[in-house]
This record gives structure tokens, sequence and C-alpha cells, in this order.
């Protein structure tokens, strides 16, 4: 954590030397000037100071904790400030920063100070914001003070908080944690530090194709955005989670688990590597004329959505229901397609000669 003396120093800016540096940088297109704050010395030692080019905030990087970060937004962006600084498990650390409106030079050189020098925009992550609610607003120079008078009828004009970042701005920033920053090039709400870091696509909205973007899998779904079916049970995880809102509604099986109401029963067909089902060694004849073995339900007793369209057809028990016309489900499918393994023409002793299975219909043995 941020030491506490470090963020009560940068709270108060107007009670604390600061230094603009006198070289100030202009844009190519004759924008506004921008200047740069560094922060001073504490406990008798200085803080590291770090910039990043535009170029690094397009790939992302790693910007280190307690040290001060200068960095500037590649132009033509528009982000949210939570998805720029690594998504909303990151709001919940502490970070707090500035934009430069290009004018603190100038308000230096007219001998304004405090709120009135520094006219850009603050920001704040929620973590921050959160551990100074119970900060006492010391004068109209204190950045809590000032995020304080946004929630006012009458807002000074210098009480701007920076909830977007735009392209061809400067800022500052300070933080507690390791913070990966980036644009989003795919706009999944996902960055690109944060993409490279799970092995994700960052040009792809949808790396497994799944029908729920990368952000929403992270944050919300909390399912592996490199796997088409999370749970591996046959059943792709959008078929699961329609509203992609991370909850099991009535209609809904879920993402996480291959067996969403415990009957033992896999959700999908029951064929899927991660169902439930008791398994053996299971041998056929291939098209190809060659003999072929692998594992499968060792029971005519498998599955529940057995053509994986999410939906309970005829013939199908309902993998949010463990019972069916009050009977266990499982035994509900024994009953009715009953039978067991036909052992005579066993290969070994845990391999079984069963047909392929067909999707739909129940795995009989001949």
């Amino acid at each position: 954590m941020l030491q506490t003396l470090k963020f009560t120093t940068l709270t108060l800016l107007g009670t604390v030397a600061v230094i603009v540096i006198a070289a100030v940088m202009r844009s190519t297109d004759g924008g506004t000037l921008q200047g740069r704050l560094v922060a001073p010395q504490i406990q008798g030692g200085e803080t590291p100071t770090v910039k990043y080019e535009e170029a690094r905030a397009i790939e992302g990087f790693s910007a280190p904790a307690d040290t001060n970060i200068i960095f500037t937004v590649p132009r033509d962006v528009r982000i949210p400030r939570i998805t720029f600084f690594g998504g909303p498990d990151y709001d919940m650390k502490r970070y707090w920063g500035y934009c430069y409106s290009g004018r603190e030079k100038m308000n230096k050189e007219n001998g304004l100070t405090g709120s009135k020098l520094y006219d850009g925009q603050f920001f704040y992550s929620l973590g921050e914001r959160q551990s100074q609610v119970n900060v006492r607003r010391a004068s109209d120079n204190d950045l809590i003070g000032i995020l304080s008078d946004t929630n006012q009828k009458t807002k000074r004009a210098t009480a701007s908080i920076a909830e977007i970042l735009y392209g061809g701005t400067t800022c500052y920033a300070m933080s507690e944690v390791i913070l990966p920053v980036a644009i989003d090039s795919d706009n999944d709400d996902l960055n690109n530090a944060r993409e490279r870091d799970l092995g994700s696509d960052p040009n792809d909205p949808d790396t497994d194709n799944d029908g729920i973007p990368d952000g929403i899998e992270v944050f919300v779904t909390k399912t592996n955005l490199k796997l088409l079916d999370t749970d591996r049970d046959g059943l792709p995880d959008r078929c699961e989670d329609k509203n992609a809102d991370g909850q099991v509604d009535r209609d809904e099986t879920s993402g996480l688990v291959s067996d969403t109401d415990r009957d033992g029963l896999c959700d999908g067909d029951g064929l899927s590597s991660g169902c439930p089902e008791p398994r053996q060694v299971v041998c056929f004849n291939a098209a190809n004329g060659e003999r072929e073995c692998g594992e499968r339900p060792s029971s005519p007793v498998y599955g529940e959505d057995l053509n994986k369209n999410c939906s309970v057809d005829a013939g199908e028990t309902d993998p949010k229901k463990p019972q069916t016309f009050n009977l266990p489900d499982w035994d509900y499918k024994w009953a009715k397609f009953g039978g067991g393994l036909d052992k005579q023409n066993a290969v070994g002793t845990q391999s079984y000669e069963f047909p392929i299975p067909i999707p739909g219909l129940p795995m009989q043995s001949r």
C-alpha cells in the first residue's frame, strides 16, 4: 500500500512544493500546451518518475507502484479511465492522477496556486475515493475537496473529474499497486495489457468465439475467455448464460459447472470431457473399417441436453431440475431407456462394444 505520508502529501497540493517543468510540449497540430507535474521529494528521498510515450500505451505497460507516472494517451483514442487502468478489479485499488489542461505553466507565471493553478482534470479510483471518505476537507486546494465539489449544485470550473481519457492528453498518476495500463484496441472492455497477460487476442473482441466479449468473460461471467465451453459440458458459454450477466437465470444453466442441478447427469450430451457420468473404455468399428476405442458413458443413462441447443426438447430431461415427473432424472432415464450394457462382446475387462453415439438419441448396446 502507498505510504500514508505519500498520499497525504500528494493529496494536499496546495500545501506542498511542486515543480512545473519549464519545458512545455506543444502538439504537432498546434494544439494546447501541456505541462508536466513532478512530485516533490518525500521523506528525504526523491520518488522515482517514469515517463511513457504514446506507443507504450498502445501495446500496454505495467505502471510501477509508488512511482510518479507520466504518460500520453494515444491520439484518436477515447477510453474510460477504468478500462485504461486495468478494469473494474483494479479500480478497487488505490490510485489517483491528474490530466493537464496545458495552462499550468501560464497559470504559475500569473501567480495562481492550488486548484486555480491545476485547472485540468483529476481522476480517482474507487478504492482511493473510499479510502478518503473520512478525510476532512482542509481547503479549496484539497483534492478530496475538489472531488466533493462535483456533487454540489454549484460547481467550480476547476472541479473536474476525468472518467474518460482523450487522445493527445498528457497525464500524471500514482498507484499503490502495479497497474496494467493500455488502450483497448478491440473495444471489448479489456485493455491490451490485460489481454497480453491473459493470452487473449487484443484485436479480437471475442477470442474464443463463444458470443461473449472478452471483457465480459473476465469481469462478469468469470468464464474462460479462451475456451468456447468453459465447463466442458458440450454447451458453449453464451448458450448457457444467454444474457451474459454472470447469473444462472431460470432459463439458463451454469457455464462454470457441468451439472447445474447436481443430479449426476451432464448439462450437455454427457459425452464431453467435463461431464460427471461414469465412463468406460469402449470400442467400435469406424466408417473407414478401422477399430477405434475411447471413453464413453458406461450407462445408457447420460446427458440431459442431448442435442446441445440449450432447450428442453422431447426425450430430454431438464438440466436445471433434478427430477422429471417426481422421479430423479437418473431413475427416470433408466426406466425409459433401461437395459444396461451388453457384455457378450467384451474386449478385455474394461472395454465394451458400443455403437458410435448419435446426438439426440440414447446410447444403446448392441
